[in-house]
């Protein structure tokens, strides 16, 4: 291990791919939940129409799908033994800007 490459540093690349899973599902459950409420409301008063309202809770799962993808493709990337702390903090920032544009999408 070098000075740039410290033992630890894949904990912050790691943290990138919990961040992204667990804030873009989060997101994606808030909008499922969301448009859940707007169908039940919708199919009170017009029944014809709930099969065109499960658009949005598609669309909300397919947040998720975003955040699983950024989480594969950081993980790919950590290898042990060669991994710079560099790389982590980049990782960590992708993570968290693809969880929380979930977040906050949802």
């Amino acid at each position: 291990m070098s000075v740039t490459c410290p033992p630890y540093a894949p904990f912050f690349g790691f943290a990138g791919v919990a961040g992204a899973m667990v804030f873009s599902t989060i997101g994606a459950a808030f909008g499922t939940a969301k448009s859940g409420i707007g169908i039940t409301g919708l199919g009170t008063f017009r029944p014809d129409l709930i099969m065109k309202s499960l658009i949005p809770v598609v669309m909300s799962g397919i947040i998720a799908v975003y955040g699983l993808v950024v989480a594969v493709l950081i993980s790919g990337k950590i290898k042990p033994g060669d991994y710079s702390l560099f790389s982590g903090f980049i990782h960590l920032a992708a993570g968290l800007a693809c969880g929380f544009t979930g977040m906050a999408a949802g």
